[in-house]
């Protein structure tokens, strides 16, 4: 996604009031959720905007956040495949570093009932954003025999990697990220989405609530989109990803850049 999504978000962030993290942890922290995607033209992105009365996270004065997620897999990318068939217990495996202050989390997000999503997490140390530790390994067990009754799958590996940018918004009943500047990386392939466009999540502890009204009244569609998916599809790592296909050809993505060493002579 271009500078300019990022520009456009940020411009309308500037123009709300203010809410603290302290705030959105307490009335719409939400770990259980039900999660609805749209990719936005920055056109769509400036009447939803107009059309929410909504407050902006600030933290130390900045609304605009730098995000870079590792995302976990076996070898035969178990997790993504569970994704690709849409098994009811599929669960996504990260460590989240908010880059603008280093401070990293291990992740574990699984599908729980009525298309939830539930997200459990642990401090990581940064300088692991790449690997999990033995103490994340533990956790990860913990927390998915709770869930559906088995460990996690060994080995795992960092399989993807994605930078963007993100602004928070949060209206009386869900909160709405704006993600921009999106970049996918794995090994020595990169690629950037493209075009003027915002990635929105809509967040919220009920299917319908103000914002999918919103986005429904302005023929705003939902957009089936993950990341992790998305990006193995759009670097080419992986076959059979036609369901993520409509997605990136929304994202206007191209091909994959592959950064090549010096010829060895």
């Amino acid at each position: 996604m271009s500078g300019r999504g990022t520009a456009t978000v940020a411009a309308v962030a500037k123009g709300l009031p203010p809410v603290s993290l302290a705030e959105v942890v307490a009335t719409s922290g939400l770990m259980s959720r039900t999660d609805r995607k749209y990719v936005l033209s920055l056109n769509d992105f400036l009447a939803v905007a107009e059309a929410l009365p909504s407050r902006c996270l600030e933290i130390d004065g900045q609304r605009v956040f730098g995000y870079s997620s590792t995302y976990f897999d076996t070898p035969d990318l178990a997790i993504f495949r569970a994704h690709r068939q849409d098994r009811r217990r599929r669960f996504k495996i990260r460590t989240r570093t908010y880059t603008d202050s280093a401070d990293t989390y291990c992740e574990l997000k699984v599908s729980g009932r009525r298309d939830e999503t539930v997200k459990v997490r642990r401090p990581h140390p940064a300088e692991a954003a790449h690997g999990l530790t033995a103490p994340a390994l533990t956790f990860l067990d913990d927390a998915l025999t709770a869930a559906y009754g088995r460990p996690a799958p060994r080995p795992l590996a960092p399989a993807l990697v994605t930078d963007y940018r993100r602004t928070t918004l949060v209206t009386r009943d869900a909160r709405i990220t704006c993600d921009t500047s999106l970049v996918w990386r794995s090994g020595s392939r990169s690629l950037a989405a493209g075009g003027d466009l915002v990635l929105l999540e809509v967040k919220s502890a009920s299917e319908r609530n103000s914002v999918t009204e919103a986005l429904a009244k302005l023929r705003i569609r939902e957009q089936s989109v993950s990341k992790y998916c998305a990006g193995l599809v759009a670097l080419e790592l992986v076959t059979g990803g036609n369901r993520w296909r409509p997605a990136l050809r929304r994202l206007g993505v191209g091909q994959p850049t592959v950064q090549r060493g010096p010829a060895s002579g």
